[in-house]
């Protein structure tokens, strides 16, 4: 983490250490980790597959703000082993998708992307990042949630019939819910559907 935040620095990105919390950082930061417990106990792997979305603003700070988390990104390729790609979706969201070796390089990336966004003050506008794991079968997802500063889990069955399976996701709380800042209200475990991972 220290390396991404010295790099930021001398490729002129803002550290984001001037951030009103470092609640965040932190958050997503336990991922490193609790992937384990997912792996012991579920037999969930991370794809490496990691992306943050924040809806899109059509003014020149916006843009300039996405050129230097692309800059950093690019900057980080061959120290990191990681690519990235960018996308705009039907609901006008940007999706800043990350393909990483490990779960450590993707949760750096992902906390400095959304240091930078915080830097830029578009704080406000972030949905939520989303880290893809799979058991063999099926996709399954850790979206963190910004609003809440908490992690919940999605497991899609369904995207055309917009189904979930909600037995899955318990499990997936149940085995890491004193690993990390979890919601416990399920009520708040909000669907992100077609994610472009």
């Amino acid at each position: 983490m220290n390396f991404f935040k010295r790099l930021r620095r001398s490729i002129g990105v803002s550290s984001g250490e001037n951030k009103k919390s470092g609640t965040d950082t932190q958050a997503i930061s336990s991922l490193s980790s609790a992937y384990v417990a997912l792996e012991t106990k579920l037999s969930l792997k991370s794809t490496g597959r990691s992306a943050i979305c924040i809806k899109r603003a059509d003014i020149a700070e916006f843009d300039e703000m996405k050129r230097e988390i692309e800059k950093f990104l690019d900057a980080s390729k061959s120290d990191f082993d990681l690519n990235f790609r960018t996308i705009i979706d039907p609901y006008d969201y940007l999706w800043t998708i990350i393909v990483g070796k490990t779960i450590e390089d993707n949760v750096a990336a992902i906390t400095s992307i959304g240091d930078t966004i915080e830097q830029k003050g578009f704080s406000d506008k972030i949905l939520a990042s989303v880290f893809d794991f799979n058991d063999g079968t099926i996709a399954q997802y850790l979206i963190y949630n910004y609003k809440l500063d908490k992690f919940y889990p999605f497991v899609p069955v369904s995207e055309q019939q917009k189904r979930r399976d909600h037995s899955k996701e318990l499990k997936i709380m149940s085995a890491i819910a004193d690993e990390l800042p979890f919601e416990k209200e399920t009520s708040n475990w909000y669907p992100i559907w077609n994610i472009p991972v």
